[in-house]
């Protein structure tokens, strides 16, 4: 089998290895919080909205801190900031195991501190995804992604039936020390991960920079835009079975807590299964034909939990559902990391995150009041009801990255003269002149879009394209194309972000001309404006 078919391939490089089993420990550790915490939840209120506040507490840091994290992840060392972010969670788990053998634990302690859990997960999760490129080969990242999926969801299997087990037979608290325990290992492994520095004679970007660049990208980037959109839609009603199980097992079903956890399990053990078959389902299938197929069983597994009430067909369900999930966004996942060049992939994976906690938070607390309101039941049954509206409605909108492979390496352009300026000064307005044939010029308007989108999506400030009203000679015009940088750096760092397909599309623009490239002039402002405060904040 070729490493490209073989979903086992990353295992083979030690440190994606090493990573892969710390990472899996830690997560087993993480649900077996997860079941301590619901299971004290339960014990405190039979609110179905309190309890799925948990889930909206642990995912409403992604919606607002993934963006920030991604860009940090894009601007400094991952994996500083990924011991920064596993400390962080450990120092949370180990208060919370601390409050609980104090016996001072609410229901606002416990969705403040799977908030603060959230907090660390949100600015981990970009640096951590984007770092799969970093350990494997390009041909094997959708691999090490269904890997990643497989590692998540198998301690997603094992984690609550150990939580359940610790539960019923020390209590909670120990669930959270445990956890505690399980980032100890992630931080010794990444600590030893001698990763590759990335060597750029670039000023360093700054933050606020970094996120408007990554809003940027995404805005001017479509293919990006359909995962989004398609991945939103998925998670707000598929996150009714992670907010309701909890209140349907405890108070429906009325298991103890090695059955919740086992309950829970089934989850895990159902993506664990997807794993093994995704391989050879993504030969036979399209991509969107196999999102449409997971779509439809995890639709069709909250059926079962609308309308069933018996412990062992919810069991068969959730190992529906859980297949779906890992189908889903494990496909979702691979195609941002295909759709997206190395400079902006964390923040780009940052305001996916940022889609998914936001659908998975705000569902948690809708689908909560909804079962509150008309019970978990209906609630279960409208959650599926709109998941099929929302694949119906989002069908055509295919995940180019995976059916059409783009290149997105970068384009290695021959250096700029030597400048004797600053990297912070600017703006710097750039200047290509274009000498078309009279009878070409529809044919460039039309090319010309699409360098438009790409100079703006790389950074360009102002952009625009002028035809000179005094023709050159008889058949032959001239256009002049500008855009505007911010800074001398910046422009240098637009140079750097441009990509094999990039250039494939600037020479489609180019090849119109009577000269084989168009000339080039770089401009410093001298003198700018700033007239007020006002005039700064609208700029």
């Amino acid at each position: 089998m070729s490493a490209t078919k073989d979903p086992f391939a990353p295992l083979r490089s030690r440190v994606f290895l090493a990573i892969w089993i710390a990472a899996m420990a830690s997560n087993v550790g993480t649900w077996t919080q997860s079941v301590g915490e619901k299971w004290l939840m339960g014990e405190i209120t039979r609110s179905p909205l309190l309890m799925s506040l948990i889930e909206t507490g642990a995912t409403l840091p992604m919606l607002l801190l993934s963006m920030p994290g991604g860009a940090i992840a894009d601007i400094v060392d991952r994996r500083r900031l990924l011991l920064v972010t596993q400390s962080w969670m450990l120092l949370v788990a180990a208060a919370m195991a601390v409050l609980s053998a104090l016996h001072l634990v609410t229901p606002t302690v416990l969705i403040a501190m799977s908030l603060l859990l959230g907090v660390g997960a949100a600015l981990n999760a970009p640096a951590w995804q984007a770092s799969v490129p970093d350990l494997v080969p390009r041909d094997q990242i959708a691999a090490g992604v269904a890997l990643n999926s497989a590692g998540y969801n198998a301690s997603r299997a094992v984690g609550p039936a150990l939580g359940g087990l610790l539960v019923g037979w020390l209590g909670p608290t120990w669930a959270f020390a445990l956890n505690a325990v399980s980032f100890v290992g992630v931080l010794v492994v990444i600590k030893g991960w001698k990763r590759k520095p990335v060597t750029t004679d670039l000023p360093a970007e700054r933050f606020i920079a970094a996120m408007k660049e990554g809003l940027r990208y995404t805005r001017h980037r479509t293919t990006l835009q359909v995962i989004l959109l398609r991945s939103g839609g998925f998670v707000f009603f598929g996150g009714t079975v992670f907010a309701l199980l909890p209140t349907l097992a405890i108070h429906g079903l009325h298991l103890s807590s090695t059955a919740f956890g086992l309950l829970l399990g089934c989850i895990g053990v159902g993506a664990v299964g997807a794993t093994l078959v995704l391989p050879t389902l993504r030969e036979r299938l399209s991509p969107n034909a196999l999102l449409a197929g997971a779509i439809s069983a995890f639709a069709l597994g909250l059926l079962v939990l609308a309308f069933v009430v018996h412990t062992i067909p919810v069991g068969l369900a959730l190992l529906v559902c859980g297949a779906g999930w890992l189908s889903v966004l494990s496909t979702f996942n691979t195609g941002i990391q295909l759709s997206v060049p190395s400079w902006v992939r964390a923040r780009a994976l940052g305001v996916y995150i940022t889609v998914w906690g936001g659908a998975m938070a705000g569902g948690a607390a809708f689908w909560g009041w909804v079962g509150e309101r008309w019970g978990i039941h209906a609630a279960f049954a409208a959650a599926a009801g709109g998941m099929l509206l929302v694949l119906a409605a989002t069908a055509r909108l295919k995940i180019q990255a995976l059916q059409e492979p783009t290149d997105l390496s970068p384009h290695r352009l021959l250096p700029h003269s030597p400048a004797s300026i600053h990297p912070d000064e600017g703006p710097i307005l750039t200047v290509l002149e274009y000498r078309i044939p009279e009878d070409r010029k529809a044919a460039f308007q039309e090319a010309m879009r699409e360098v438009r989108r790409i100079r703006i999506r790389d950074g360009a400030v102002r952009w625009s394209l002028f035809q000179d009203l005094a023709p050159l000679e008889p058949g032959l015009l001239r256009f002049l194309e500008s855009f505007l940088s911010s800074s001398w750096g910046e422009h240098l760092r637009q140079h750097h972000r441009a990509t094999v397909e990039d250039r494939t599309i600037f020479r489609k623009a180019y090849v119109l001309g009577a000269e084989a490239r168009p000339r080039i002039r770089h401009l410093i402002a001298a003198w700018e404006d700033r007239g007020s405060i006002l005039d700064r904040i609208l700029e």
